[in-house]
């Protein structure tokens, strides 16, 4: 198609994007939210590759539906992730997570090189990561309506995270591990 008309129907699609993910931010589950932005965007990408190279609307379609699971994803994941990290580790938490996401923002281009040895490579396997993380996020603590940890501790007694009720977390590796309270250490 026209490189002008889809660079322009892709930032045009930002716009819904980011309005629907403020909205499922607002209303439901976080860790339901981005699962469910992932599972969207990793579908289409499995998906497109189905399609036949002459029905190049239905291709743009699914593309643009794509961008906008990927989209809503990427901005819910920056709300999400500031709320599962304790006040005191918080910020190098999201700039670790931050880093890391753009580690993979690195990588992604050489994906597309995968498409030498086959066309759909590089579409099944950033398919297949995007349900993978989505699949995955399932299993992270719900934050939504709950209140922001301030300690390690507290992060640990949340639902989903081991933690033995009543034992101070220093004496819990016998020993080995002693965890400040004023530190992330």
């Amino acid at each position: 198609g026209d490189p002008y008309l889809n660079c322009f129907l892709s930032a045009i699609i930002e716009v819904p994007a980011y309005i629907i993910a403020w909205v499922l931010l607002r209303s439901f589950s976080r860790r339901y939210s981005t699962s469910s932005t992932l599972f969207l965007g990793g579908a289409v990408l499995l998906l497109i590759q189905l399609v036949p190279q002459e029905l190049n609307i239905l291709s743009i379609v699914l593309v643009m539906l794509g961008k906008f699971g990927i989209t809503s994803a990427f901005s819910m994941v920056y709300v999400y992730t500031a709320e599962l990290y304790p006040t005191v580790v918080r910020n190098m938490g999201v700039g670790a997570s931050s880093m890391a996401s753009r580690l993979g923002s690195i990588l992604s281009p050489y994906f597309v090189y995968l498409g030498a040895y086959d066309r759909h490579l590089p579409f099944v396997l950033m398919g297949s990561l995007t349900v993978l993380v989505g699949i995955f996020s399932l299993f992270l603590p719900e934050t939504n309506g709950m209140p922001l940890p301030d300690t390690i501790e507290e992060m640990l007694r949340v639902k989903g995270f081991k933690y033995k009720r009543g034992i101070p977390i220093s004496k819990q590796h016998n020993g080995n591990m002693k965890v400040l309270s004023n530190t992330a250490l």
